[in-house]
């Protein structure tokens, strides 16, 4: 993990283009590292590859964690559009997101 927190450390400096708050923290990358949110599948669609960084020597493709953060941002200013919370539908087919969507 170090090597991977180090490239995404340098990639930090580069997104100060908006508000702070907003930017992607080293403590961001922290837990996203914890949370394995960085480690994809053994398989990627055309899709899916502007989103990966590396893959690893077991086949597992690593996510790039600036673009996860992006895309996360994008999907919380959706969310935060929409002007009645009952109107906002929240879905996970996989088990391991069950959790979350019974949190949101």
């Amino acid at each position: 993990h170090a090597f991977l927190v180090i490239a995404v450390t340098q990639i930090i400096a580069k997104m100060s283009g908006g508000l702070d708050v907003l930017a992607l923290s080293e403590e961001d990358i922290t837990k996203f590292l914890a949370c394995n949110t960085h480690l994809g599948a053994t398989n990627v669609d055309y899709q899916m590859e502007q989103y990966v960084f590396k893959r690893k020597p077991d086949g597992v493709y690593i996510l790039n964690l600036r673009k996860t953060w992006e895309k996360l941002l994008l999907a919380a200013r959706a969310i935060a559009a929409i002007e009645n919370p009952a109107d906002v539908c929240v879905i996970s087919a996989r088990p391991y997101g069950q959790r979350a969507v019974l949190k949101f």
